[in-house]
């Protein structure tokens, strides 16, 4: 019996806090109703950050003091610990538990020994009776998500899980459901975007994206790329992407060896740009693109390898882009914003190419501080140069937008002004069809 006893302890009880953690949420209300029940899923902002910076002795000594407030605030509701920095209360009172009043709490200052630290947490609140038929696990993954897409904003929120964001959790839910046989019976395929010269509108590359052909609806990377990243199954599409988009430039090439009238006038600086998540890049070997590319007699020196800005921090992601580069790879950063890494940084890095994030050219066209806006453009412009790093301006929706680009003295663009992502033979009709302008 006594067995027993310590063998339900260990799978119900977070021995660290002494608080029942998920599995003994789930096993409190297994047989019980959901009605009138109030749920706060409390986020510990920048947990794995705190473990580093203050080390997991000290952590650990917060979590217990969070908890005991936790207890102490909301006397009348039953606290769980979901996760490392995660809680969940579970009570039928909205004034003992007012979230924002919360919030304040977990902001005050924790003092442990000579150590001073402000938690600040992201808060998600959930009322059963306003999803009256969801089980208590997608309750549970529902705040988690809702918290997840609000945290993309920034830190220390606080939401109101909505019908909308239940909308998107069952998104989520059926396309990571449905990504596995999506790999399998070959549903994903490639479109082009070109790179054009904002000087001479000469086609000088292209970015291979992967699209989703999910029961005839056509899904764009926004919709499926997260669930691929939590199942793994972005490796096999981006790897698919990687092989699209090299098999396509030697396509291209052989229609110029037939030296027909409607060959393409190939820019001596023509690229192909694929990108790699932070999972793909930790994972995937460079042995293997390399026989990819001699399978097509394709060179590496032609291809840019592009991550997220955001990914860089991270130490394995860092090692395989200098590997990268050190191959003769071209390196890019997409979406660059100066957010999260330094020019500086940059150039250590050996980074060949950023992107600049769309949302600054968003800022500048919207943005009534015009002024302020483009020299903030101009100046990581400017010292991208200095650098030696080229820089891609993405975005480019109207002719004033390109205008505005070549004022800036960026030389490559890509957007809606010039073409949309488009299959192979609408990519093979524009680059026949594209005329060379001249623009001051």
């Amino acid at each position: 019996m006594a067995d027993k006893q310590v063998l339900e302890r260990i799978a119900y009880i977070d021995e660290l806090t002494g608080l029942k953690n998920k599995n003994g949420l789930l096993d409190d209300f297994a047989d019980s109703t959901l009605e009138n029940q109030h749920f706060i899923y409390v986020d510990i902002d920048e947990f794995k950050k705190m473990n580093a910076v203050f080390g997991i002795d000290a952590v650990d000594r917060l979590l217990i003091i969070i908890s005991n407030t936790l207890q102490d605030y909301c006397g009348m509701s039953q606290v769980y610990r979901m996760g490392a920095g995660q809680f969940v209360l579970v009570t039928k009172s909205h004034i003992i538990c007012e979230p924002s009043e919360l919030q304040h709490l977990l902001r005050q200052p924790i003092v442990l020994d000579d150590l001073q630290i402000i938690v600040k947490a992201s808060i998600c609140v959930l009322d059963h009776d306003d999803f009256p038929k969801t089980t208590l696990k997608n309750v549970i993954k529902l705040m988690q998500l809702t918290l997840d897409i609000e945290k993309r904003k920034g830190n220390n929120v606080l939401v109101f899980a909505s019908s909308e964001s239940r909308i998107q959790y069952i998104q989520k839910r059926d396309i990571a459901l449905s990504l596995f046989s999506g790999v399998k019976n070959d549903e994903f395929f490639a479109k082009f975007k070109p790179y054009i010269d904002t000087y001479t509108n000469e086609i000088i590359g292209y970015e291979t994206v992967s699209r989703w052909n999910l029961n005839g609806e056509l899904l764009r990377p926004h919709s499926f790329l997260e669930a691929a990243e939590w199942t793994g199954l972005v490796y096999d599409i981006e790897l698919k992407m990687f092989e699209e988009g090299v098999k396509f430039l030697n396509e291209l090439r052989d229609i110029n060896e037939l030296k027909s009238n409607k060959s393409i006038d190939f820019h001596k600086r023509f690229k192909v740009g694929v990108h790699f998540s932070a999972y793909t890049l930790k994972r995937v070997e460079i042995s293997e693109l390399l026989k990819i590319l001699q399978k097509y007699k394709v060179s590496q020196k032609d291809i840019i390898i592009q991550t997220q800005e955001r990914f860089i921090v991270d130490k394995e992601a860092y090692k395989k882009i200098k590997e990268f580069h050190e191959r003769n790879f071209m390196v890019g950063l997409d979406e660059y914003s100066n957010s999260s890494a330094s020019l500086s940084f940059l150039a250590d890095l050996k980074v060949d190419i950023i992107k600049l994030s769309e949302k600054l050219l968003l800022k500048i066209d919207n943005n009534q501080e015009y002024t302020r806006m483009m020299n903030v453009y101009k100046f990581i412009v400017d010292i991208a140069k200095k650098f030696n790093i080229t820089v891609v301006s993405d975005g480019i929706h109207s002719s004033a937008n390109a205008k505005l680009i070549r004022k800036l003295d960026v030389h490559i663009g890509l957007g809606s002004h010039y073409s949309r992502a488009v299959p192979k033979d609408g990519f093979i009709k524009y680059a026949q069809n594209n005329k060379k302008k001249r623009f001051k």
